[in-house]
């Protein structure tokens, strides 16, 4: 008994994202002349080959700017507006889920762009600010529950607010998303680990009576 839980053990601790094996699986150097002009932009986009990506696009209140080697837009305004923003999505093929890890990314803006910034998901209808976004780019911690084992498409989007004029700019210069692309567990398999739970639960209760005995 005691071999056949430690089985099942090992194998539910393989099925549970613990972060230990990120690597990248969106990204993009955004390069060549004036990219800002598509929406979204997608060359030079690479990654994981068992989801999709949408590239990086841009929110309907603001507008492409010349720019070589970044994605820019102008039109931000001075207090948050719900179409402000830079978009990503990522979506897992069938049969496989996102565990994700971190969001990456550098860029910059003028001296009368936006000044605050707020990263947000779709999971939660772009409602909680994830992490501390700024001008120049910072690392996103993504090993939150809600963003482990997706199936289904999720947006971010990067809002930037606090500009003091409509040509005031702001630029993402390259991003990546990092964290495990993992094949989703067959049914059979999901209810071993279930029926192994309840083995490891009743062993450790077994133990703990057996020591209250002898004690």
């Amino acid at each position: 008994m005691k071999a056949k839980t430690a089985c099942i053990g090992i194998l539910f601790t393989s099925l549970s994202w613990t972060g230990g094996n990120a690597t990248v699986i969106s990204t993009n150097p955004i390069t060549g002349t004036n990219p800002s002009v598509d929406n979204p932009y997608v060359t030079g986009l690479s990654g994981n080959s068992n989801i999709t990506a949408s590239g990086l696009g841009r929110g309907s209140g603001i507008t492409a700017s010349t720019a070589n080697d970044r994605y820019s837009a102008k039109n931000w305004s001075s207090t948050f507006d719900s179409s402000d923003y830079f978009t990503f999505t990522l979506d897992a093929k069938d049969g496989y889920e996102i565990n994700f890890d971190s969001v990456v990314y550098t860029g910059a803006a003028s001296g009368t762009g936006p000044t605050t910034f707020a990263l947000r998901s779709s999971i939660d209808e772009f409602t909680a600010n994830i992490g501390s976004p700024t001008a120049t780019g910072t690392t996103i911690t993504l090993t939150a529950s809600q963003f482990q084992h997706l199936t289904t498409p999720v947006e971010f989007r990067l809002y930037g607010y606090g500009a003091t004029g409509g040509t005031g700019t702001f630029s993402v210069n390259d991003y990546t998303f990092n964290g495990a692309v993992e094949a989703v567990p067959e049914p059979g398999t999901l209810a071993l680990v279930g029926v192994g739970s309840l083995l490891m639960l009743a062993s450790r209760h077994r133990t703990r009576k057996s020591s209250e005995i002898l004690a």
